[in-house]
């Protein structure tokens, strides 16, 4: 964290408030270190990039910068609201704000908007040690607005009950029920990326038949499973022909088949 709180400094010397978010302060609130580093900061991308002229700027317009130092990849955006979500997925158009509240306010989870400051203080504006301290997560405002305006909000509800061993409230669940068909509208690719992640944990397959996830995400397969493990549940799934999967990737899963 040491180098994540220098970028803060740094920002802060220049006259721009900045905290880490997200994951790496709910993980280190946890008790354990990630290399999830977000930072959230009142700087513009183009003040950032004045600071930092290395920073990668190809998603500026949606106030989000890259940077990378030594070893560690740093996302920096700044403050701001979003609007007008397109596909259930990526803001239209975004709103530069003033405070940290007010960026928060756009986030999915209570227990993602704990923060840190440049000294190494949490800063915690909406109840997150709470919630983590009840393994509990609950959306930031409505859960049924929240998961319409990104879809792969259901699948990450899902991956940290799974890894954190947490649960969801009773208004998300509802909303997951309700909503789950708005899976169908994400790549692919994205799906993929949360399911490797939810099939490697011991409840995760469990929790997707519980809310009936297994139709909208096409795993037909998945409530007759007769092994554990994440390749093994692939090769099982039977799905490369609809989810992706690299050359080597497909002749590890032709030869699980042969074992």
């Amino acid at each position: 964290m040491k180098e994540a709180l220098q970028v803060l400094q740094t920002l802060k010397k220049y006259g721009y408030e900045a905290y880490l978010v997200g994951g790496y302060p709910r993980d280190h609130y946890l008790g354990f270190e990630s290399e999830d580093f977000d930072i959230c900061t009142r700087a513009t991308p183009e003040e950032i990039a004045r600071i930092y002229p290395e920073a990668d700027l190809s998603f500026a317009s949606y106030g989000a910068v890259r940077l990378k130092i030594h070893h560690n990849h740093y996302e920096i955006t700044t403050f701001r609201k979003e609007y007008d979500y397109e596909h259930h997925r990526i803001p239209r158009r975004i709103e530069f704000v003033d405070t940290l509240e007010e960026d928060l306010m756009r986030r999915d989870f209570i227990m993602n908007t704990l923060c840190i400051d440049w000294d190494g203080n949490y800063v915690d504006l909406l109840g997150a040690r709470n919630d983590i301290d009840h393994k509990i997560i609950r959306t930031v405002g409505n859960s049924i607005d929240r998961l319409e305006e990104d879809a792969l909000r259901i699948l990450r509800a899902i991956r940290f009950a799974s890894t954190l061993n947490f649960k969801l409230d009773y208004e998300l669940e509802e909303a997951i029920k309700k909503k789950k068909d708005l899976l169908k509208t994400l790549s692919y690719e994205r799906k993929r990326e949360e399911l490797d992640q939810i099939f490697s944990t011991e409840k995760g397959v469990s929790l997707i038949l519980h809310y009936g996830l297994d139709g909208p995400l096409e795993l037909p397969r998945l409530a007759n499973l007769q092994t554990k493990g994440l390749w093994h549940i692939w090769r099982e799934l039977d799905v490369a022909d609809r989810y992706p999967f690299s050359k080597k990737e497909q002749n590890y899963l032709k030869q699980l088949d042969q074992d």
